[in-house]
């Protein structure tokens, strides 16, 4: 496969069954520049966000399938980005956890109302994800004892199994060397640990997933789970407003806490704050994204079956 053809795999499977040989033609056409390679990804985005693309020509019942396809894979990344933007939050609890930050919350007014808009953000987007979640986890349930499909409660078993996991990996590293450890063996150990709960976080987003495009779920539900991920998206993005002033007025409030090393693992605490800013501000632009991508399927498939 040459890099034509894996540039255009970024590229929705609708698109590239209606455009792809023709743009195949045009790319082999003159060298490959990187402003061309540019274009070509930001083609790749614009076809993801109009969902729409490609299925001129199609019926209304084949549009319509497509559209909730489209729908459903929208709101799986929507999750997926949930996920990973949990993690990061779980980075920032760590960072906070110490007596001294503890301190700091209750004193600094900025600090502390920031400190309580995340933690309401959060409570809010957890009810949003069950809200919109739960009816197609029970959808993904019936459909695999009406079908007999055991492999899907599987699917839906692993996140409960890989936590139970991860607690063992806990327990055993505790009850390992129970005593004093020495910095090296706290570093080792919290790598350990982070490195299992990541692999327990993909492995549970992927079964979840795997189980929902596996299964038959009615597209009532799917259209009814794009308030919810609205929801969570804003809230997402709220907890990323409120994260950066939470550091912004750790930096004016104690600079020699923030310029210091009470981050995750005795880091940098600027490093680990600036990190899971990143890391939050990337999933919540991947979720505004398939947010927007999740409405110009919703309403095209209310234009399809209307």
């Amino acid at each position: 496969m040459n890099i034509y053809k894996l540039l255009l795999c970024l590229y929705p499977r609708t698109w590239r069954d209606r455009y792809e040989e023709e743009m195949l033609m045009i790319l082999a056409s003159r060298p490959l520049s990187l402003f061309d390679s540019i274009d070509v990804l930001g083609g790749a985005l614009d076809a993801h966000l109009h969902p729409r693309l490609g299925t001129t020509g199609l019926s209304l019942t084949e549009r319509a399938r497509l559209m909730l396809l489209s729908l459903r894979g929208s709101l799986l990344t929507i999750f997926c980005a949930y996920v990973g933007f949990i993690l990061a939050g779980l980075g920032f609890q760590k960072l906070t956890e110490s007596a001294t930050m503890q301190v700091l919350t209750q004193r600094d007014p900025v600090i502390s109302l920031s400190f309580q808009v995340i933690l309401v953000g959060a409570v809010v987007a957890l009810l949003a994800v069950l809200a919109g979640g739960l009816p197609i986890a029970v959808a993904v349930i019936r459909s695999a004892l009406a079908n007999k499909r055991w492999g899907l409660l599987f699917l839906l078993a692993v996140p409960v199994l890989a936590f139970i996991v991860f607690l063992m990996v806990i327990v055993f590293l505790e009850t390992a060397h129970p005593g004093s450890q020495s910095p090296e063996q706290k570093a080792l150990y919290g790598c350990l640990i982070l490195g299992t709960l990541l692999a327990a976080a993909i492995v549970s987003a992927g079964a979840v997933c795997s189980a929902v495009a596996r299964s038959e779920i009615p597209g009532s539900l799917l259209r009814f789970a794009v308030l919810p991920s609205i929801l969570t998206t804003g809230t997402m993005a709220l907890i990323l407003i409120s994260t950066i002033v939470w550091g912004l007025g750790l930096r004016a409030s104690v600079p020699q806490i923030f310029s210091g090393y009470q981050g995750i693992m005795r880091t940098s605490t600027m490093g680990t704050w600036l990190g899971i800013v990143i890391a939050m501000a990337g999933t919540t632009v991947l979720a505004i994204l398939f947010v927007i991508r999740s409405l110009l399927a919703y309403s095209m498939l209310r234009k399809a079956t209307a």
